[in-house]
């Protein structure tokens, strides 16, 4: 859609008016373009959840948003919830990264859509796209703003709700994103319900001490600045940061190749600004805000360096590091001055650990994002955000997400190599359902095994299963008796790093998909002891993902009809089934990961040779996991060469000494 047709939409909105809103970098000169005399722009950015001047209480014909970006859009969803309704909602983003697919508008409730006339969705050259919806009767702008959002993100769930708050003022984008806030009961539809936990930045636990000033309110923008020692105290928390959106800036899209530049964040003039390769790539808004546009555009860089220095203060740096770490982009800097505590001492650690140098290695430079983005979600996100303000609330604690591990076996004697990998998962709250295949607990290495996780505190179901059923009936009997509302597929004989779960439960949530797992990277070939990588892609979304990193929900496993009950590829069945009910599926990195493959005995019938064949990397001798792997001097298998972490660039110079010692 152009400047002039957006304009000439505006001048036919009668009799009830129209209303042009904008936000997001871009947004405003287009706006102020299509403006006509009746019909002013609005900066959402600055709105305060209450009709613009002139609209008046009453709905309108055409209510017109322009966002820069998705994570803008995003952003505009909470102070939408105070615009007038309107039979007429165009949605126009910018800039959208260009990995997301069309905006088709997720409906999240039918009944309230029921009169939807038309939905027109294109794409035009300068605009991006643009999403128009026409109603039998005016509707929430907001909730049409989410549920075009939802359609640019797909998957079939939205993140969880964030804390109530008073009113959504002008910040509550940048703390509520993508989330309608609730309503008055038997109100208009613009009142909001009474606020149940306290504002960001307040409650810190010690009752006698007064309120810290939040940064949602702006309050110590300038802090770190000359003179401005005394602004607030005590210093800013994590908990005081405004969460980075980790539906819209995440992992999803990381690449291990990468060009040798590497990205300065500097201040300049009081502004933060990104430059890159003699060039400024993007300039940080003075709330600090990243978009998914803003980390595509630095995607290729091998890291980005913070300079830390005289600035206009905190508030934009933060943030702005706090989201590139979240999307899993390497920062590094080699010191953070006090006021930058309030990243949280893990991210801070990580960002000095290593030297840009060191990450020319793409294996090195990969397994610090992982890092870097497990600390950043944790500390940065919303739903990070959200935990830790029902904590202070005292309407806590939020609980950790529950995994049912389910573990089907043959091999009596893989049993306690099994539960020690379980046993090992960090993060979650893990509960173990033990299929025996053809075999009793009773026998010899088994009951030891099941006694020892036991003893250990670990929750364990163990299931004697029928050794005629085929392996996909087996596994549906192990759901069944499983309790949590989290199921993941663990395999007898492969090797899982300890953050395996809890990284699924994250990709999980920042991806929306149905599915989730990993790609099969790292592949140790018993018979010639050798680790080979395959060239798979991750971090983004796929038709399949390894059948022993298959991690869902029981609702979605039971729309799919549960495992297939075959004899062999019940998981490449799974995948299938659920991609043709709609569903999508996420592939994670595959660092926590590593399939083993004996000379016989699997299901999947392929030889060695395919691996060979397949390997994107030279093969290493030995046994080579990820150093995500976390394996300590006894994890590997008996009578392999090494165990040192897999180093992509390893030269056979560097190697040479050790295979010669051997």
């Amino acid at each position: 859609m152009s400047v002039t047709e957006l304009g000439g939409a505006l001048r036919a909105a009668s009799p009830r008016g129209a209303l042009l809103c904008h936000i997001g970098q871009g947004t405003s000169r287009l706006a102020r373009a299509a403006a006509t005399a009746d019909v002013r722009p609005t900066d959402l950015a600055q709105a305060d959840a209450a009709p613009p001047p002139g609209t008046g209480d009453g709905p309108l014909d055409l209510v017109a948003v322009l966002a820069g970006s998705i994570t803008d859009l995003r952003r505009a969803v909470p102070v939408a919830a105070g615009l007038p309704e309107a039979a007429r909602v165009l949605v126009c983003v910018r800039s959208p990264a260009t990995a997301r697919r069309p905006p088709l508008p997720a409906l999240p409730d039918a009944g309230r859509w029921t009169g939807l006339l038309d939905v027109r969705v294109r794409r035009s050259v300068g605009w991006g796209w643009t999403a128009d919806l026409f109603f039998e009767s005016p509707v929430s702008v907001a909730e049409v703003l989410a549920g075009v959002a939802r359609g640019f993100l797909g998957g079939r769930r939205g993140t969880a709700p964030a804390p109530p708050r008073r009113r959504p003022g002008p910040t509550a984008g940048l703390w509520r994103p993508g989330e309608v806030p609730l309503r008055a009961a038997g109100g208009s539809g613009r009142e909001l319900a009474s606020e149940v936990l306290p504002e960001a930045g307040e409650g810190t636990g010690d009752r006698g001490a007064p309120p810290r000033r939040s940064l949602a309110e702006g309050s110590w923008e300038r802090i770190g600045s000359p003179g401005a020692a005394d602004l607030c105290s005590p210093l800013p928390s994590v908990g005081d940061v405004p969460p980075v959106d980790e539906r819209v800036v995440n992992p999803v899209g990381f690449v291990r190749g990468c060009s040798s530049v590497v990205g300065r964040l500097v201040c300049r003039e009081g502004r933060w600004v990104l430059v890159a390769g003699g060039r400024e790539r993007w300039r940080v808004p003075d709330d600090g805000s990243v978009t998914d546009v803003d980390v595509a555009a630095v995607r290729d860089l091998r890291a980005v360096r913070v300079e830390w220095g005289r600035h206009s203060g905190p508030l934009a740096a933060v943030r702005a590091v706090a989201a590139l770490a979240v999307a899993g982009v390497p920062v590094v800097s080699s010191g953070v001055p006090v006021w930058a505590g309030c990243l949280g001492g893990s991210l801070v650690g990580l960002m000095g650990s290593v030297s840009v140098a060191g990450l020319a290695d793409a294996q090195v430079r990969e397994e610090f994002s992982v890092r870097l983005r497990r600390a950043a979600l944790g500390s940065h996100s919303v739903a990070a955000r959200w935990r830790g303000s029902a904590v202070r609330a005292g309407v806590g604690p939020v609980p950790v997400a529950s995994v049912s591990v389910v573990l089907c076996t043959r091999r009596p004697e893989m049993v306690g190599f099994a539960l020690r990998q379980v046993g090992r998962q960090r993060g979650v709250d893990v509960e173990v359902v033990l299929a025996l295949h053809g075999f009793g607990a009773g026998v010899p290495g088994v009951r030891e095994a099941v006694e020892g996780f036991r003893a250990s505190g670990g929750r364990l179901v163990v299931w004697e299963a029928p050794g005629e059923w085929v392996f996909g009936a087996v596994l549906n009997g192990a759901v069944a008796r499983a309790s949590g509302s989290l199921v993941a597929k663990m395999d007898d004989d492969d090797w899982y790093g300890p953050d395996h779960l809890s990284d699924l439960v994250w990709a999980r949530r920042y991806s929306g998909a149905d599915l989730v797992g990993t790609a099969a990277e790292f592949v140790y070939l018993e018979a010639l002891d050798v680790t080979v990588r395959l060239a798979q892609p991750t971090e983004c979304a796929w038709h399949t993902a390894a059948g022993g990193t298959l991690f869902t929900d029981r609702r979605t496993l039971e729309e799919a009809g549960g495992f297939p009950e075959v004899r062999t590829g019940e998981d490449t069945r799974l995948n299938l089934a659920i991609g043709r009910m709609g569903g999508r599926i996420h592939r994670g990195h595959g660092g926590n990961y590593v399939l083993r493959r004996k000379a016989s005995g699997h299901t999947w019938r392929v030889g060695s040779g395919y691996f060979l064949k397949h390997g994107g990397e030279r093969p290493l001798p030995g046994w080579r996991p990820s150093a995500l792997l976390e394996a300590g001097p006894g994890e590997g298998p008996p009578g392999a060469r090494r165990t040192d972490p897999w180093t992509a660039g390893e030269e056979p110079a560097r190697r040479a000494p050790a295979e010669a010692a051997r």
